[in-house]
């Protein structure tokens, strides 16, 4: 139980900073996306696995590849600045990547209270928040902080 604590903190944690770090702009190579779309999956996929190692493997890596996608955009054209909506649907899809999980354990509840949180808490994240650092920060943060919702 200990170590499952420090561990959701110290996934968390880096999830933050690797979201960031995605977000910094052009190389070196800790600054690009990819740091980003498979550093947070890794992260909270990589915590779902230590909280619950009991769905067959392939869910696990749906879920990471989900997750992955789900990094890869704001749901926006180029050129256009992102709308609460965009934050909206950012927030629905990290919480949709985990749907190959959800349907071989049957945790419904846990994964609809993440969803909504997440889609809620991304939007009112990335809304008023003002500093990029925080802002990027908090995202990656949220989204596996939330993980153990899964469980209920």
């Amino acid at each position: 139980m200990v170590l499952e604590v420090i561990l959701s903190v110290v996934l968390t944690a880096c999830s933050g900073v690797l979201y960031r770090l995605g977000g910094m702009g052009d190389p070196p190579w800790w600054k690009d996306t990819k740091v980003r779309d498979l550093g947070v999956p890794a992260c909270g996929i990589g915590l779902l696995l230590v909280l619950d190692h009991t769905q067959p493997w392939w869910t696990y890596f749906l879920s990471f590849g989900l997750a992955f996608g789900s990094m890869t955009t704001y749901f926006k054209g180029d050129g256009v600045d992102v709308k609460w909506y965009h934050w909206f649907l950012v927030g629905l899809a990290f919480g949709v990547s985990v749907l190959p999980y959800v349907i071989t354990s049957g945790h419904w509840l846990g994964f609809l209270i993440r969803t909504l949180f997440l889609s809620a808490g991304i939007t009112l994240w990335s809304e008023m928040v003002d500093k990029d650092w925080l802002e990027e920060g908090g995202r990656g943060v949220l989204f596996t902080s939330t993980i153990p919702f899964l469980l209920i």
